[in-house]
């Protein structure tokens, strides 16, 4: 099981739920080196199987390593979680090549590699999952973080349309999460308000996400789907991103 990012924020739960379900677990990072052997020591610690591995997404030339070093030290793999995102603000008055190109390797390519990889080492008879991280925006989008946005509905599209293309042997499925945990610029007043602004009352945590993964993983039925875990965020239809409006800015 390769979860990419998955040494810090949401990643690091992901990792940590799929092993104690039994999964083996590639923790990937690419800057976040000792967090990741953190994760590595806690999963072992526990009785558990994992590894970590180094690759940097922004080069989609070398993607391809990931799932033949994770193999090396747990076997075949048979899971995929794509987590690691680039998220950066732009929008349609400053929209760059650059920016575009940036958001689109390492959230749409680069996943899309991976699960390439993973599908030719797949072993005949054995039965992969991959699970998408997408986001809630894919439901009621907004113009802010329009690369971002458009790399999520790259995705998302992606997730149905190899859920059909890769069928029997692997399933492709999504987690779409509302507004988990802070973004480094934003207070915690305005994380707790666009919590709080949530239909349910309050927004998802790390773990929510988590449990949502291991679901899939686990669900042998089920493929193509997108599960949104967001406390209803989507059903908002915020007219901007929800740090605009939470922040005052």
């Amino acid at each position: 099981m390769v979860v990419t990012g998955g040494a810090t924020r949401i990643g690091r739960n992901i990792s940590l739920a799929l092993a104690r379900s039994g999964f083996s677990v590639a923790v990937h990072y690419f800057s976040s080196e000792n967090e990741a052997k953190e994760v590595v020591s806690e999963i072992q610690s526990s009785g558990g199987k994992a590894t970590h591995v180094k690759c940097n997404l922004s080069d989609s030339k070398s993607v391809s390593e990931i799932i033949s070093k994770a193999e090396e030290s747990l076997g075949p793999v048979v899971g995929l979680v794509n987590n690691a995102s680039k998220f950066s603000h732009d929008d349609i008055s400053n929209i760059s090549t650059e920016s575009w190109s940036d958001h689109m390797e390492v959230n749409a390519l680069s996943p899309i590699l991976l699960i390439g990889e993973l599908a030719r080492r797949l072993p005949d008879g054995k039965m992969a999952c991959i699970v998408n991280i997408l986001d809630q925006k894919i439901a009621q989008p907004n113009p802010d973080h329009l690369s971002y946005t458009a790399s999520r509905y790259a995705m998302s599209g992606v997730t149905d349309a190899l859920a059909r293309g890769l069928a029997p042997s692997i399933r492709v499925n999504a987690v779409a999460p509302g507004h988990t945990l802070p973004s480094p610029e934003q207070t915690e007043v305005g994380f707790a308000r666009a919590q709080s602004e949530a239909p349910l009352g309050f927004g998802p945590s790390p773990d929510d996400i988590a449990e949502a993964v291991v679901f899939l993983m686990r669900s042998r039925s089920i493929t193509g789907q997108t599960i949104f875990v967001d406390a209803g965020e989507r059903f908002l239809a915020r007219e901007r991103d929800v740090y605009f409006e939470t922040e005052g800015v």
